[in-house]
């Protein structure tokens, strides 16, 4: 058995996801406080294989396959201001809360909000914004225009409406996983402390850019591309290797 054919042919595997997980965060390069998903690679024992199989205690030979491990990069993305008092950033820690249609709190840093037709605050997925005791923020009719402050606190005129909830994880590594439109929590029993309000500073007529880098993902793709062909050129090499090795071996005299 020719064991680096098995493990080129695991890195080709190993850069088709990479490649995918690349071209996910170019797509999602546009959208506001979104996270990229960082790539790495390790080596990983496959197990030992004998050279012959008369003698499979001795002479071993080891293989080591290539393993993708991907995880989200938390960076905060550059603040543009926008001046639409519908944008709302946070700088510092913490995320939105937003309940969707069934209920559940997906968290996010995207924060352009609207005022749906019942007077609640609401995204461009209709998920309505949360309040820190995980209540929707309910608009007064005919109230004026809206004014949010460093804390999250809404205002109409002089009347506070409600306080737009900022939530953080312990760990949002191990605690969250993505879902579209931002994170929910990995365990149901896993739950986010509201922010401590020296944290963060929630920016009104702001957005979060992503955090991706084009230039940085431009240059991830030529590498994928570059190793991928050296690999496929080392397969080559080892069919047309095991091809004489055949060929030579197979004759007969």
């Amino acid at each position: 058995m020719n064991l680096s054919l098995y493990e080129n042919a695991s890195a080709l595997r190993g850069l088709e996801q990479y490649q995918n997980v690349i071209a996910n965060n170019i797509a999602a390069s546009h959208v506001a406080g979104f996270k990229k998903v960082a790539v790495s690679f390790e080596a990983v024992e496959g197990g030992e294989i004998a050279r012959s199989t008369h003698d499979r205690l001795r002479n071993e030979m080891p293989g080591s396959f290539p393993v993708m491990k991907n995880q989200v990069d938390f960076n905060e993305g550059e603040m543009r201001e926008t001046n639409n008092p519908m944008d709302l950033a946070i700088r510092g820690e913490g995320f939105f809360s937003l309940m969707n249609q069934n209920g559940d709190s997906v968290y996010s840093r995207d924060g352009q909000f609207y005022v749906n037709a019942d007077g609640v605050l609401v995204n461009s997925m209709g998920h309505e914004f949360a309040d820190q005791g995980g209540n929707n923020i309910q608009t007064v009719p005919g109230g004026g225009e809206l004014l949010i402050d460093k804390e999250g606190q809404v205002f109409q005129g002089e009347q506070n409406i409600g306080q737009i909830g900022v939530f953080v994880f312990e760990n949002p590594l191990t605690d969250m996983q993505k879902v579209g439109g931002g994170f929910v929590s990995k365990e149901p029993d896993v739950e986010p402390d509201i922010a401590d309000v020296e944290s963060y500073t929630v920016m009104q007529g702001y957005l979060e850019n992503s955090n991706v880098s084009a230039i940085q993902e431009m240059i991830g793709l030529i590498e994928v591309s570059r190793a991928h062909e050296a690999n496929q050129k080392m397969i080559q090499t080892f069919d047309q290797n095991i091809g004489k090795a055949i060929g030579t071996l197979g004759q007969t005299s």
